[in-house]
């Protein structure tokens, strides 16, 4: 990509952003083409792509009480 076309990638709206990432990545091209066709690095274009996930916590380690009341209770078994 010329610096113009990386310009116009770089001045897209994030969702934008991110639907062209995955468009690139999708058409079969290696995450640094997709980097060079950017100007991303191959690192933020990988963590776009595909975040991690975020932590789970359990609900008793937060503190809320609410959370746990709602869990369905099952009847005990016969």
């Amino acid at each position: 990509m010329e610096k113009a076309e990386q310009l116009q990638f770089q001045r897209l709206p994030a969702a934008a952003q991110y639907e062209t990432l995955w468009r690139l990545v999708l058409s079969g091209l290696s995450i640094e083409q997709v980097a060079e066709r950017t100007g991303w690095s191959p690192e933020r274009i990988r963590r776009t792509v595909n975040p991690e996930p975020p932590r789970a916590v359990a609900p008793w380690r937060t503190g809320n009480a609410a959370a746990i009341r709602r869990e369905p209770r099952h009847p005990p078994s016969p």
